[in-house]
């Protein structure tokens, strides 16, 4: 799915983003770590654990209010490391987000650039990539990517506990 949506196009230029392997980072990180997108939008490089393989998640700007740790594939994470230290995000960010009140929430460093209206960009790509923004079991938006985070977390034969704990979800 990752080819098709970032192969196919791109956004409008209206503060998404407007390279394809910038949205293929940002898509395969929400695919591969359930992380929504405040939560996205929150890490730094200083988040990356190149030791552990993953992310490190801070209570401040978690939905349940925990410290956690996001294993990610190994590739990934070199991938964002790289990213990270070209701090390409916080170029997006000064370009797309001139208005202080838009830069609420995003840290000087930013690992990622999330966009404003991330359901709105993955429309676009859905878009392009001619794939029906409705699902069979209904929308496709952003938090789709946490959805199949979960499920394929669940296909993989965790129990529905080590999904939840994986998702961070307290029920």
């Amino acid at each position: 799915v990752l080819g098709f949506l970032v192969g196919s196009g791109g956004t409008d230029g209206d503060g998404g983003i407007p390279d394809a392997d910038l949205r293929r980072l940002l898509y395969e990180t929400a695919f591969s770590s359930g992380l929504r997108a405040n939560e996205l939008r929150s890490l730094t490089p200083m988040h990356l654990d190149l030791e552990r393989g993953g992310l490190r998640l801070d209570a401040a700007w978690t939905k349940n209010r925990r410290d956690g740790f996001q294993r990610l594939p190994a590739i990934l994470v070199l991938r964002l490391q790289e990213f990270g230290e070209a701090d390409e995000a916080a170029l997006l960010y000064n370009r797309f987000h001139r208005n202080s009140d838009r830069r609420k929430g995003i840290p000087d460093h930013p690992l990622l650039y999330v966009p404003s209206h991330t359901s709105r960009d993955l429309g676009v790509d859905l878009k392009a990539a001619g794939i029906d923004r409705k699902g069979p079991g209904g929308k496709v938006d952003f938090h789709a990517c946490r959805t199949a985070y979960v499920n394929l977390v669940l296909d993989s034969g965790a129990t529905v506990k080590e999904t939840q704990e994986l998702a961070r979800h307290s029920t």
